[in-house]
């Protein structure tokens, strides 16, 4: 957990006079109230303000490239669809009523590098000034793709894998496509240290099961190296 000093000043009336940068993080607009939690020993903590939104989550599509035999896919019977550009308009409208803006997450069922407007639709949710994360297979994360993420300022990039070998990672995903992923992180990692840029941040979600728990000690090494 990172941890950062902030300077607060006290005026004659002693009312707390905090950084402008703070309240807008936590959502402090004037005559908003919050709480301080005060532990022993410890000091006092600022929560942010119940009425913050602090993410929401966007399903681009709910169609994939891949079958995962864990997939909630496997047992529904939902129609198959990308989301339109006015409903996507519609929840950027919602986002910019709100001060911080909540972060801005591309997931769900379906793999976000399938919807055709993909990188579109990252680039509107920056520009409402939102941190914005996406989560992928990896697998669609082709050299122009991964190209374009780094130039939109992606602020972090998580990539499923849930097998460190080939075969652990087929027995997951029904396909064997693991050096093919790890070859696409180690290009975006290649490319953004040849721009100088520290976005987007690397991520790596590990789905834990029996079956595959004895790959995490080297999923972790992977995830150092990528």
């Amino acid at each position: 957990m990172k941890s950062r000093s902030v300077r607060v000043q006290v005026d004659e009336q002693g009312r707390w006079i905090l950084p402008p940068e703070v309240m807008r993080r936590y959502g402090l607009a004037p005559g908003a109230a919050f709480n301080l939690e005060e532990i022993d020993g410890e000091g006092l903590f600022l929560r942010p303000s119940p009425l913050a939104l602090s993410r929401i989550y966007v399903e681009p599509t709910n169609l994939c490239n891949l079958d995962c035999s864990t997939c909630m896919r496997n047992v529904w019977d939902e129609p198959l669809g990308r989301m339109s550009a006015a409903t996507f308009d519609r929840i950027l409208q919602g986002v910019r009523q709100f001060s911080p803006r909540p972060l801005i997450f591309f997931g769900g069922f379906g793999e976000p590098l399938a919807h055709a407007e993909i990188l579109g639709m990252v680039k509107a949710a920056k520009d409402t000034g939102a941190e914005v994360e996406l989560i992928t297979n990896g697998i669609l994360l082709d050299q122009s793709t991964a190209s374009r993420l780094i130039d939109l300022g992606l602020d972090r990039l998580w990539v499923s894998i849930d097998g460190a070998t080939p075969q652990s990672y087929a027995d997951v995903r029904l396909g064997d496509e693991l050096l093919r992923v790890l070859a696409n992180l180690e290009r975006l990692r290649d490319l953004r240290q040849q721009r100088g840029a520290a976005l987007p941040r690397l991520g790596v979600a590990f789905v834990a099961m029996q079956r595959n728990l004895g790959d995490l000690p080297e999923v972790l090494r992977l995830g150092r190296q990528l």
